[in-house]
């Protein structure tokens, strides 16, 4: 009589290689999601982008009317030459709604890029404060860590687009700090100003070439670092408006 083959592994052992298996399945299967949910933003936003720039004209042009067509509560649009940042400005009466709905206000976990709600959706104010998801992918603000990692060297220029003007800033400060209100205050007085704007380029990583003494307007990018614990700032001084 032929007797029963029995495992050599250990019950325990056993027991313990079926759990690994499954947090591994587990895992794959949530990366792979992730993976998949942040391709199609990244090609909503690329289709986007086709639809709404005219580049046959010699300079950049938004179809404004185009995109308030389909969500009204498009202000403006951003561009960085040299990273993935090419993406309408969203603003809502506050500023949680769009941290997870995309330009279509469909729920999205990579978010839009928003203006503060307390901010003037005419980006008249002193300091203009614009947010987004730092997206591992490279999408939506992840590519602000370029900026303050001094990739892009000391010169970047921001551009907005809104339906009544072109504004062209030039980065002089990025860093990594603890979250805070001060740098995203969005209601800094014109004695406040260059005090502002000192305290601002001190915290700088890298020397850019921006000069906020010549600035009557600054421009705050935020977004979280990897950890999410920290915020990573770009601060942009106004240099030309047409």
């Amino acid at each position: 009589m032929k007797r029963k083959k029995t495992s050599k592994i250990p019950k325990n052992q056993r027991i313990m290689l079926i759990i690994f298996s499954l947090i591994f399945i587990i895992s794959g299967s949530i990366l792979l999601n992730w993976f998949i949910r942040t391709g199609q933003t990244e090609k909503t936003y690329q289709e986007l982008a086709e639809q709404a720039i005219d580049t046959n004209q010699e300079e950049t042009s938004i179809d404004f009317e185009k995109l308030k067509n389909i969500n009204p509560e498009v202000v403006g649009w951003i561009k960085i030459d040299g990273t993935t940042i090419n993406y309408p400005i969203m603003q809502h009466m506050d500023n949680t709604y769009y941290l997870n709905r995309n330009f279509y206000k469909k729920k999205d976990d990579s978010g839009s890029v928003f203006l503060d709600y307390k901010n003037q959706s005419n980006f008249t104010d002193k300091n203009i404060v614009i947010y987004g998801h730092n997206i591992k992918r490279g999408i939506i603000f992840s590519d602000l860590e370029k900026i303050y990692q001094g990739k892009l060297k000391d010169d970047v220029s921001v551009n907005i687009y809104t339906p009544e003007k072109t504004m062209k800033s030039k980065v002089f400060s990025s860093y990594e700090i603890d979250p805070e209100n001060y740098a995203i205050n969005t209601n800094v007085n014109e004695n406040e100003f260059d005090q502002f704007k000192q305290t601002l380029s001190e915290r700088t990583k890298v020397k850019f070439i921006g000069n906020p003494n010549e600035s009557n307007q600054i421009l705050t990018l935020s977004t979280c670092d990897r950890t999410g614990k920290k915020r990573i700032l770009v601060h942009a001084e106004l240099e030309e408006v047409k």
